[in-house]
């Protein structure tokens, strides 16, 4: 766990080094300076949406009936551990004060977090399918005639493609294709992911309104990077440019569980902007203003509730994890 901590807060110096060095810190206060910060209020706004939709597909998905007030308690101290936490060890602590506050099988309110991270694979996946073959990068790399820019991201969107088929065909995958997968590093993985989805089937009306629950969240977050992007002075604002710069980031941050996320979302962000043309410092000054900003809400809303709640993060993270073991 030590190394693994370790390579991880190396890979955050690294990016956030990438981020920075390429900053122009004059240019930096300029775009602070020029920044329309009504726009930051009706984003946070619209995180507060995310937020509650959160809360209610976590709810839905849960098999014992809980509270609203409770479930959005548990959620928001739950995020608040995953955005402080490496290597997304704050999962662990939506199970357990789910266990603590509404007697919820810890088991259970552990495979619904998979449910969850099955659901936002899935919307990541359709996000990317989306950007590869519906937006146009007026970024080009042409070597004899050929847009090898515009080649790799039709790739990619078959890829992706692919991808999304297989992510559905684990949920009809028999015991043979199991023990085959057992043999592989992935094999609890794909077992893990066909009994979420599993769970899903077998109750449809709960999967269709979690899926539903999905989509909106991932909508309401688009249109809030998109209303920060129009923002900033200099910046595509375009719902293209929005898509691509959140589904980016998004992608960094699934490969990258930074503490907070730091280094891979800025990285991650500022590269999709400036493939959409923006210059470096105003790409990366645009990635700090939209992490600090969604990182604030998260750390705001998460302290809050455990303060309300009386409760230790550190206390709650470790109980989590010997509940886990």
């Amino acid at each position: 766990m030590n190394l693994r901590v370790g390579v991880v807060l190396v890979v955050t110096a690294l990016c956030l080094g990438w981020v920075l060095k390429g900053l122009d810190y004059d240019a930096f206060v300029v775009s602070m300076t020029t920044f329309d910060w009504t726009a930051m209020v009706g984003a946070q706004l619209l995180y507060v949406t995310a937020h509650l939709m959160r809360a209610e597909r976590f709810r839905v998905l849960l098999p014992v009936p809980m509270s609203r007030r409770t479930t959005l308690s548990v959620l928001s101290v739950g995020y608040l551990a995953l955005h402080v936490m490496p290597l997304r060890v704050g999962e662990l602590v939506r199970p357990y004060l789910a266990r603590e506050r509404a007697g919820v099988p810890f088991g259970a309110s552990l495979a619904v977090v998979v449910m969850e991270r099955i659901l936002d694979v899935a919307m990541l996946l359709v996000m990317m399918f989306l950007v590869a073959w519906f937006v146009e990068l007026p970024a080009e790399i042409v070597v004899q005639d050929v847009n090898l820019l515009a080649v790799g991201q039709r790739t990619a969107g078959v890829v992706v493609f692919l991808g999304v088929l297989g992510l559905l065909a684990v949920g009809f995958a028999g015991e043979g294709v199991l023990r085959l997968a057992d043999r592989t590093p992935f094999g609890g993985l794909v077992r893990r992911f066909r009994d979420a989805i599993l769970g899903l089937r077998q109750r449809p009306a709960a999967g269709a309104t979690a899926l539903a629950l999905s989509v909106a969240i991932w909508a309401v977050t688009i249109f809030a990077v998109k209303l920060q992007l129009a923002a900033s002075p200099g910046l595509p604002s375009s719902l293209g440019a929005a898509l691509t710069t959140w589904t980016a980031t998004l992608a960094g941050m699934a490969a990258l569980p930074t503490p907070g996320f730091f280094g891979g979302y800025e990285a991650a962000c500022a590269a999709a902007l400036e493939l959409l043309g923006a210059g470096p410092s105003d790409a990366r000054s645009f990635g700090i203003l939209l992490h600090l900003g969604q990182f604030g809400f998260t750390i705001g809303v998460g302290t809050a509730f455990l303060l309300a709640e009386g409760l230790s993060l550190r206390e709650v993270v470790a109980k989590s994890q010997e509940e886990a073991s």
